[in-house]
């Protein structure tokens, strides 16, 4: 009878045996992690996208209609309206309809720019609006037709039940007024804003001149009380060097909210200008190389606008918007100011005439010229409009 010891193996077939095993494992763990790196990376994190399905149903039905994720469009361009609201200095205000009626309303928008991408040229340009600019604001059942500045829409948006909200209404006002579709909006707090430049470890800015700003409000000491009777205590001392800074969360935000800067800087114009340059170095150095790569980061990321974010963008659609965003030259980017200095196309009028508020309307009483000068920024080719 032959005899077979089965629990005996020859060295190097279990050397081989063993390795091979190694090897699969290996593979089979590369594999994975990069399936489960990709989808952390490029996609909204596993709890995230079921919240967003289970709170927003209709992301799954976008999916279902538009399954390519394809962006929206008009004349080839992508367009996105990007509002920055200060939460925490807040301070009411009032406004009235046209049948007479005040209304008390909060949550001043204090940024508004248009974000303008070619889907083909992957060219950009920016265009910022004034806080101040008067506009119309349509009607709705809940809201007799009115006016005011265009700071105050997003929240009469929200608070007098929009159909889609703060978000829709000013979309669909900015739209009225330049004259192109504003196909998605987003909006952030700056407190988030805060805390994800501070997530990419600062960011680089060149600052174009140097100026001080000595009436930078402190924050929680809007209403405070001084000694002696004077203000002083509200404000602190801000000054910015020119020439490449590196500047962390608290610097940025100073940067874009200083409104009584010297040196030219005093303005909302200039103030608009200084968060154009914040939102190209903030999207260069997100789409940098390390960041990408570094998934704590990523997930930091996704947790400070996540707290702090509002956007009509659908899920499926993140993957088509950040690969259109590291495809363009963002140093590159055409700038406008609807400033009255700048663009020449906004005026002042009698304070008297609006309740002595400082407001800017487009000259001509209409806001074709505004329009023309959107076109031919977004369009330098004539041709392809």
């Amino acid at each position: 009878m032959k005899y077979i010891d089965l629990g005996i193996v020859p060295n190097k077939n279990r050397q081989k045996t063993r390795k091979k095993k190694i090897i699969k494992f290996g593979i089979v763990t590369l594999l994975l992690g990069v399936v489960l790196y990709s989808g952390y990376l490029f996609y909204w994190p596993l709890s995230r996208l079921i919240n967003e399905i289970i709170h927003h149903p209709g992301s799954v039905l976008s999916f279902i209609q538009n399954p390519s994720g394809e962006l929206e469009s008009e004349d080839g361009r992508t367009n996105v309206l990007l509002l920055g609201i200060d939460k925490r200095a807040n301070v009411a205000y009032s406004y009235k309809d046209s049948q007479g009626v005040v209304h008390q309303n909060g949550f001043l928008t204090d940024t508004i720019i248009v974000l303008s991408v070619g889907r083909e040229t992957k060219d950009a340009a920016m265009i910022s609006i004034p806080r101040d600019t008067w506009v119309d604001i349509p009607s709705w059942d809940k809201f007799p037709a009115g006016a005011g500045k265009i700071n105050s829409v997003y929240s009469i948006g929200n608070t007098q039940y929009y159909q889609g909200g703060g978000l829709q209404l000013i979309k669909d006002v900015v739209s009225k007024k330049l004259g192109i579709t504003i196909h998605y909006g987003v909006r952030v707090d700056f407190e988030g804003f805060k805390k994800s430049i501070d997530t990419l470890d600062g960011v680089d800015v060149k600052v174009d001149r140097a100026f001080d700003d000595y009436q930078y409000p402190v924050e929680g000491k809007e209403q405070a009380t001084c000694s002696g009777g004077s203000f002083s205590c509200r404000y602190e001392h801000l000054h910015f060097d020119s020439g490449l800074q590196k500047m962390d969360g608290k610097k940025a935000l100073q940067f874009v909210r200083s409104r009584t800067g010297t040196n030219g800087e005093g303005s909302d114009f200039a103030r608009a200008t200084r968060q154009q340059k914040i939102l190209i170095a903030a999207r260069n150095k997100a789409l940098s190389l390390e960041n990408l790569l570094d998934p704590a980061k990523v997930n930091n990321l996704f947790r400070d606008f996540g707290e702090s974010i509002e956007t009509d963008f659908s899920i499926i659609l993140y993957p088509s918007a950040y690969k259109l965003l590291k495809e363009i030259n963002a140093d590159s980017t055409r700038k406008l100011v609807l400033s009255p200095q700048e663009s020449g196309l906004l005026y002042t009028p009698n304070p008297a005439q609006y309740g002595g508020a400082y407001v800017l309307l487009p000259k001509g009483g209409g806001w074709e010229a505004v329009q023309k000068k959107v076109s031919g920024l977004l369009f330098i080719d004539s041709s392809k409009k």
